[in-house]
């Protein structure tokens, strides 16, 4: 948000996901986030260092130091074969171009709140598994 922590990510990415998980969602304050994830050797920060919260083991969240913006989740992907980081697209320059492509975590949503898409939506990390659905649980969310 203040620009003191940037950072330039190259290559391909392994994804663009909508998280459901309640750390996410704890992490950011909101009812989902999504995140676009590199290998951890294709990301470069610059300027001021970011911060660190051990949210579990193994886990890292950055955050600016200055303005506390979230900015990642990071850790070893097993299935990936290293390090990764997996960064808020809002905090791009240009986010329109990360095109989400599922949905993790679907079984910790809150229940009030889904998004009107037509893509898969997984238990776990996104790709893991048989999605449980393609797109949203009705028509309507529920009411209370």
């Amino acid at each position: 948000m203040c620009g003191a922590v940037r950072y330039e990510a190259t290559g391909e990415t392994f994804g663009v996901n909508h998280c459901h998980c309640n750390s996410c969602r704890k992490h950011t304050g909101g009812p989902v986030v999504t995140l676009v994830g590199f290998m951890a050797d294709k990301v470069h920060f610059s300027g001021d260092k970011r911060k660190i919260y051990e949210s579990s083991k193994g886990v890292g969240r950055a955050f600016c130091g200055k303005c506390g913006t979230p900015l990642t989740w990071e850790g070893v992907s097993s299935t990936r074969g290293g390090p990764i980081f997996e960064i808020h697209i809002s905090t791009f320059d240009n986010p329109d171009v990360l095109i989400p492509n599922g949905h993790s975590f679907d079984s910790e949503r809150i229940s009030w709140f889904d998004i009107a898409d037509d893509l898969p939506r997984f238990s776990e990390f996104n790709g893991n598994g048989t999605p449980l659905r393609h797109g949203p649980v009705s028509a309507g969310l529920p009411s209370r």
